[in-house]
């Protein structure tokens, strides 16, 4: 096949492609983009991730606790213990000598016993091992909890940042559109000046219609630079989203065809309480207070551990089968009376509860109240795009006749840019009611939780 022919080809296929197919794949693009390197969003996962640490570090509070200890002690002063032993056997073996008329039982001092030895060194291995302790078991539920919720935070952020990505393009859309829009419309008014000035220069016409379409130009030139400005700043905030440089150029491609609001006909309030992450968040929340009475509760439990330690001591820094040692405890602590601050604890973890329920019942009402207030913006954008479009026929024909009037001098200037005016209104009206529409679709999806991220 020749290289002419597949261009030819390739052609055809992009101009039968839909544009609305077009832009919805570079629109979902930019999404995954956003999805991908947003910074907000990275911060939100970072989070959960720090959420699934906590969790094992939590669960490594079951397993044992093996440490190793030395420890070389030197002591001088301290307590001593004065034994008389002399005093009371140097009697006797004097008289044990006197009999056995010997010296088998010499005479021995009175000793002196010190609390602290003046050299002393420990080294062992420590096993310690929980066997009941509530409150390990406790907070590794609670903690497996929080990284539910950290998920659910992470899930919320994702489903609002789809729906801004593709708010902040539609806007971006609305303000090229109204932007190249009155650039086409300043070749009009541009041709109407060169005109005007040809006019006066064969005295065809005065001076102040010359004037008039001038200043007319001139005014239209500000709400033509004030339009650029809108897009520069959509266009920054859109790579603001999307973790760009704030000026890199952006492909726009609106689409054509547009969601039908009565292709939609499910019960969306049922569905956005099944699948909204704030929903979620609440219960989790709840499942944790719940958590945190029960830990409280029981507090009055006694703890149960096992302590197994096994090395070397004495006072010479030596290792051998005379020092060598071993030891076994299981140790039981029970908290009989803290001045009723468990009573407290409880007390709290309850409020708590209560709290979360009635959060929870508000959330569902707010809801609620989110998807009708979307569905009815929904309704008034898709009566305001056939309005506007019937405004824009209408106008554009009375400025076809308005012009065709003016080109042979039966109308004057102010009822040609008259014409021309309201045939700008029409047309950014259009454009503004086509990207609302848009805009209260992607609230729509974000608020009954349909839309994909």
């Amino acid at each position: 096949m020749k290289t002419r022919d597949m261009k030819s080809i390739l052609f055809i296929i992009l101009v039968l492609v839909p544009a609305g197919i077009r832009g919805q794949d570079i629109l979902d693009e930019y999404i995954k983009s956003g999805l991908t390197n947003n910074l907000a969003l990275k911060q939100k996962e970072s989070e959960y991730r720090l959420s699934i640490e906590a969790l094992r570090e939590a669960r490594a509070l079951f397993y044992p606790d093996l440490s190793f200890n030395a420890r070389y002690t030197v002591s001088d002063g301290g307590r001593v213990i004065n034994l008389p032993v002399g005093d009371l056997l140097n009697p006797v073996y004097s008289t044990l000598n006197a009999l056995t008329s010997s010296h088998n039982f010499p005479a021995i001092e009175n000793q002196q016993i010190r609390f602290l030895r003046p050299h002393e060194h420990e080294t062992k291995l420590r096993l310690i091992q929980p066997v009941f302790n509530t409150d390990i078991y406790y907070n590794s539920k609670i903690k497996k909890e929080m990284t539910g919720y950290g998920q659910a935070d992470v899930n919320q952020y994702r489903r609002e940042l789809v729906s801004e990505i593709k708010k902040a393009y539609y806007n971006l859309s609305m303000a090229d559109g109204i932007y190249s829009m009155l650039q086409e419309t300043r070749k009009v008014l541009s041709e109407n000046v060169r005109v005007n000035r040809r006019l006066v220069e064969n005295d065809k016409v005065t001076r102040d219609v010359l004037y008039r379409s001038e200043a007319e130009l001139g005014k239209f030139d500000q709400d033509l630079q004030e339009a650029e400005k809108q897009k520069v700043v959509a266009a920054a905030y859109f790579n603001f989203l999307l973790n760009r440089p704030l000026t890199d150029s952006v492909i726009i491609k609106p689409p054509v065809t547009f969601p039908r609001l009565s292709d939609y006909t499910g019960d969306y309030t049922a569905t956005a309480l099944a699948n909204r992450e704030e929903i979620k968040k609440l219960g989790q929340y709840g499942t944790i207070a719940d958590l945190n009475v029960k830990r409280n509760q029981s507090g009055v439990l006694p703890d149960m551990f096992l302590a197994i330690d096994y090395g070397y001591q004495g006072e010479t820094y030596e290792f051998n089968r005379e020092a060598e040692y071993a030891q076994a405890s299981a140790i039981l602590k029970w908290n009989l009376f803290k001045g009723f601050e468990n009573r407290s604890k409880i007390r709290q973890a309850r409020i708590d509860r209560e709290i979360v329920e009635s959060e929870l019942e508000e959330a569902k009402k707010q809801i609620g109240l989110q998807v009708l207030n979307t569905m009815n913006e929904m309704k008034t954008s898709e009566k305001g795009i056939a309005a506007a479009e019937s405004t824009l026929a209408n106008a554009r024909e009375a400025f076809r006749l308005t012009a065709k009037r003016y080109d042979q001098g039966q109308a004057s200037l102010l009822e040609y840019l008259d014409a021309r005016s309201t045939l700008t209104r029409a047309e950014e009206s259009l454009i503004i009611s086509k990207c609302r529409y848009l805009s209260s679709f992607a609230e729509f999806e974000k608020v009954t939780a349909v839309n994909k991220y």
